[in-house]
């Protein structure tokens, strides 16, 4: 899979969350010291309701085989920083073969399951710094990014999906995130993370999202296929066009 290569709409609404982005977390006291964009805790008070903002695009992106939905969330006191919630028709919680929640045209099924790794995506979370948003243009130019840690996991509780997708048709999505784990890594100028990790680590401790409407593509939907997974994500600079900025506030 290629980070940022999907295509990202977003909703608008307005909660906290805990310390995430604002800790700074210096690494050594030379002057060549390292600073975290983001790490530390993050656990939210209330849940996102995102049913007053606009809609998210669910459609194939340039050079994809399956629907993606994404939402890009960036915090008000530190914008360049956020993270996306990124729901893709092929792999991990939707992987029907594997006996998970099942795929969108399904539709998943309401239940608990575990995140996937960025490598696997279904249903997953990205945190990255380097965004930048104008005239309804989004970039993500990130030398930072905090994947999941695979070896710690988390769990993603679909909490409401229907109804099941249709080409044109709306989807109302909500789920809950708990107990996740993310490791922070480096990325090198050609998109690849420096893989011994930079210390900026992110705990997700509770993370709640209701009344995400996503707007279908009209087109038929691709059929299933079995993904071509990658060791590693590429985080090279993406240019997302048409990208809605849901701002929060982080306490």
């Amino acid at each position: 899979m290629r980070a940022f290569s999907r295509f990202l709409g977003f909703v608008g609404a307005s909660a906290g969350l805990m310390a995430c982005g604002s800790e700074k977390k210096v690494v050594d006291a030379s002057p060549d010291s390292f600073v975290c964009a983001q790490s530390g805790i993050l656990n939210s008070m209330t849940a996102l309701d995102f049913s007053t903002g606009a809609q998210v695009q669910g459609a194939v992106p340039t050079g994809g085989t399956q629907l993606v939905a994404q939402a890009l969330i960036t915090f008000n006191n530190a914008p360049t920083t956020g993270f996306l919630i990124v729901q893709r028709n092929n792999t991990g919680v939707f992987a029907a073969g594997t006996g998970k929640a099942g795929r969108f045209e399904t539709p998943p099924a309401r239940g608990t399951y575990p995140m996937d790794t960025d490598a696997n995506i279904g249903f997953g979370i990205e945190f990255v710094n380097g965004i930048t948003v104008s005239g309804g243009t989004g970039t993500v130019m990130a030398t930072q990014v905090q994947l999941l840690d695979g070896t710690v996991g988390g769990t993603v509780k679909i909490d409401t999906w229907t109804p099941a997708a249709t080409p044109g048709g709306t989807t109302t999505i909500g789920a809950t995130f708990t107990n996740a784990k993310f490791k922070g890594f480096n990325v090198k100028a050609d998109g690849s993370l420096d893989l011994t990790g930079n210390g900026c680590d992110v705990t997700l401790q509770n993370f709640q999202f209701t009344g995400m409407s996503v707007k279908w593509q009209a087109a038929v939907f691709p059929t299933s296929v079995v993904p071509s997974l990658t060791s590693q994500p590429s985080f090279d600079p993406r240019t997302l066009p048409g990208i809605a900025v849901f701002p929060m506030d982080r306490e």
